[in-house]
């Protein structure tokens, strides 16, 4: 779909968006919002891979290569495998895509990154877990994307262990309860005297 007609359909809220597939459990150590749920111990479950998957993208520390406008935020956490939290997984590809401050895709598209313009590809990118499985990212808040609360895309690849595609989700927004999301993916992110969001989130994979 072009830039322009999306833009108009987003005026008139007529974007058609896709809903979860599944219930997902992703592993945020705190689950205080729903202590009946032991986040170290569930495997992080698959969910569709949307619309705007885009391979090939860059190895980055900041997403947001473009500088668009928007409040700072850091991610980080621990990619495991299995459950229990007790085995990091070094080397694993985190390939992470989001919406910008306005709830608008770069691109508004999938494919390859071979298919656009490099000004056309921005707030996205992957990261590589070191020897402890941890990575960090920088990018901007993810917009509101029309009918979806706000989220982070996650595709995670590691040898060894099944290909994850998954969302990550702020606490507070009241659009998670729309779409039954479980907690243990709704990360708590706070704001910092600087204005930076900062938030962990934390994966457990399933091994092959």
């Amino acid at each position: 779909m072009e830039r322009k007609k999306f833009l108009e359909n987003l005026s008139l809220g007529i974007i058609a968006t896709p809903l979860l597939s599944s219930t997902l459990i992703s592993c945020n150590n705190d689950d205080s919002a729903n202590s009946s749920v032991d986040c170290n111990n569930n495997i992080t479950k698959s969910d569709m891979l949307g619309p705007y998957y885009v391979s090939g993208s860059s190895e980055v520390t900041n997403l947001n290569t473009q500088s668009l406008p928007g409040d700072k935020i850091i991610v980080s956490g621990t990619i495991y495998g299995g459950v229990g939290n007790n085995t990091p997984v070094a080397n694993a590809m985190i390939e992470v895509w989001h919406a910008d401050n306005g709830g608008i895709y770069h691109p508004v598209g999938d494919g390859n990154v071979s298919d656009y313009q490099a000004n056309q590809i921005t707030l996205r990118g992957f990261i590589t877990t070191n020897a402890q499985g941890q990575y960090t990212f920088e990018s901007i808040r993810p917009g509101l994307y029309p009918g979806r609360p706000r989220h982070f895309h996650y595709k995670v690849t590691a040898n060894g262990y099944q290909t994850l595609i998954t969302q990550i989700y702020f606490s507070g927004d009241s659009r998670t309860a729309d779409e039954n999301i479980d907690n243990c993916r709704i990360i708590d992110f706070t704001q910092n005297s600087q204005g930076v969001y900062t938030g962990t989130a934390n994966i457990n994979l399933q091994s092959n």
